[in-house]
């Protein structure tokens, strides 16, 4: 059966959930256990998912591992520690009264280090994690963000070595086809690809137009991709190169930008600047570009040519003034464009980018990019509060996202994995682990990085917070953290986050 289109994004995104948060939080979890194994700090339980609990899975030393309903990752429970924070001996003494009390004498009830007793454990071998060395605590409480900074280094180390998306050389785009035409009668057809001249590639757009030149009345071979199904396939043709016209064609136009209100549409094609032919050249938009810089916010008259439903293009004569200060991202025009050139009997070709492909890199190569990728993302994380500041970055883009979302951009990001290999995957998976990490070192109440501020502080009093007062802040801290998360989750559905 064929999922309708709403049934297969919400598959994917549960099936993104499970393979990038889940692991992560496991993976997180397992660090604060390993790292209580090295300081010495007893662990009662490992879970699999939050509570209630479904099932045990084995024991290990004196840890039991438990299957929990809720499929939210996992958990560790130190000796000394409930979910939420350190347990106080009154804590435990009116919990233990209160449920004898309630069960009479049915029910012998043992407390943890009674528990870990039973399971073997010396008395002189028990200790909690406040009794832990504050620096001990320290490498406790921060394993688990050191967990997920290490499984995004392997998996960046795996994704090279399945295979990094790099540059092999440029593409040019049919724009036009006209009768008679170079392409006319061919299978070729507007918005195909050539990737190679006579079996080679070209760097760039500019350097398919320096080659094309070479080979003026000459039989070529072009070897080209379909615009639609990406099928590759040749053509021998011998184009006439002598006169050429060169165009900067606009992609896109903001709403409100300079270009708007000057009148242009995306498709356009700009011809001339200030009454002056652009030059053919395999970077026609460079020459748009740098006319306005020079303007510095004088009005450009850009003349365009515009197609029409029926009969030959309109040509337009638009005045524009470029802005000196524009909006991030959208330029002083407010238009997007490319370069392209055209030839004697109206073939247009346009820049059509470049072509990436999957290379496996060498182990040396792969520890090299994990490394570098790293601490690439880490000092991009870094910088975001500055970029908010100064205001290249919005708001809105740098926004947090909840589970809802970060399943929404993986159910998106597995769907392009099943074409473009599962690095692209992978690297989403390590990017969620380092925030993972960073967002769980925040100073903030019932997060790890909390915790680490309350032995901080113990560091510099010279004694612990009191454990009734660190609990409730914790508990607190838990409150407002799933109320912000509800939030965020509400505004994920309405504003459903995404690639693009």
């Amino acid at each position: 059966m064929i999922l309708p289109a709403a049934g297969n994004d919400i598959a994917l995104a549960v099936i993104a959930f499970a393979l990038v948060l889940i692991p992560a939080i496991i993976l997180h979890e397992l660090g604060h256990f390993f790292a209580a194994k090295l300081v010495g700090i007893n662990v009662l339980e490992f879970g699999l998912g939050f509570p209630p609990r479904v099932a045990r899975l084995f024991m290990w030393g004196e840890t039991e591992f438990t299957l929990n309903l809720l499929p939210l990752g996992g958990f560790v429970r130190p000796l000394g520690e409930d979910l939420i924070g350190p347990i106080d001996g009154d804590k435990v003494k009116r919990d233990r009264d209160e449920l004898q009390r309630r069960n009479s004498e049915m029910v012998r009830l043992v407390s943890e280090r009674e528990m870990l007793e039973l399971r073997g454990v010396e008395a002189h071998r028990m200790m909690s994690v406040n009794e832990a060395p504050p620096l001990g605590r320290l490498f406790f409480m921060s394993a688990g963000a050191m967990m997920n900074f290490l499984t995004a280094l392997a998996l960046f180390f795996v994704a090279a070595l399945f295979g990094l998306s790099l540059p092999v050389g440029g593409l040019s785009q049919i724009d036009f086809i006209a009768e008679g035409s170079l392409f006319a009668g061919s299978r070729a057809k507007v918005g195909d690809v050539i990737e190679k001249i006579n079996g080679e590639r070209f760097s760039d757009f500019s350097a398919f137009y320096d080659i094309l030149a070479e080979y003026d009345g000459e039989r070529i071979v072009f070897s080209l991709l379909d615009g639609e199904s990406g099928q590759a396939y040749e053509l021998k043709l011998s184009p006439e190169f002598g006169e050429r016209a060169g165009f900067v064609q606009v992609i896109t136009v903001q709403e409100g930008s300079p270009a708007a209100e000057a009148g242009f549409l995306a498709g356009d094609y700009v011809i001339a600047i200030d009454g002056v032919a652009i030059a053919p050249s395999g970077d026609t938009a460079a020459s748009l570009r740098e006319a306005v810089e020079k303007a510095e916010g004088r009005p450009l008259r850009l003349t365009a040519l515009r197609a029409l439903e029926e009969g030959p293009p309109a040509r337009l004569e638009l005045t524009v003034k470029p802005r000196l200060e524009p909006p991030a991202g959208q330029g002083s025009l407010g238009m997007g464009i490319r370069s392209g050139f055209g030839l004697s009997d109206r073939t247009r070709f346009a820049n059509g980018g470049t072509k990436y492909e999957l290379i496996p890199q060498t182990v040396s190569q792969a520890i090299s990019y994990s490394l570098r990728t790293t601490g690439e993302t880490f000092r991009a994380i870094a910088s975001i509060p500055g970029q908010l500041l100064d205001g290249s970055l919005s708001g809105r883009d740098a926004r947090p996202i909840s589970i809802i979302g970060i399943s929404k951009i993986g159910g998106e990001l597995l769907q392009r994995s099943l074409t473009e290999g599962p690095g692209l995957m992978l690297h989403f998976i390590a990017l969620i682990s380092i925030f993972l990490g960073i967002s769980n070192l925040l100073p903030i109440p019932a997060l790890d990085g909390g915790r680490i501020l309350f032995v901080l502080l113990e560091i510099l009093r010279g004694k612990p917070v009191n454990p009734k007062t660190e609990a409730r802040v914790h508990q607190i801290g838990i409150l407002l953290l799933l109320a912000l998360g509800v939030i965020i989750m509400i505004y994920d559905l309405i504003h459903p986050p995404s690639l693009g």
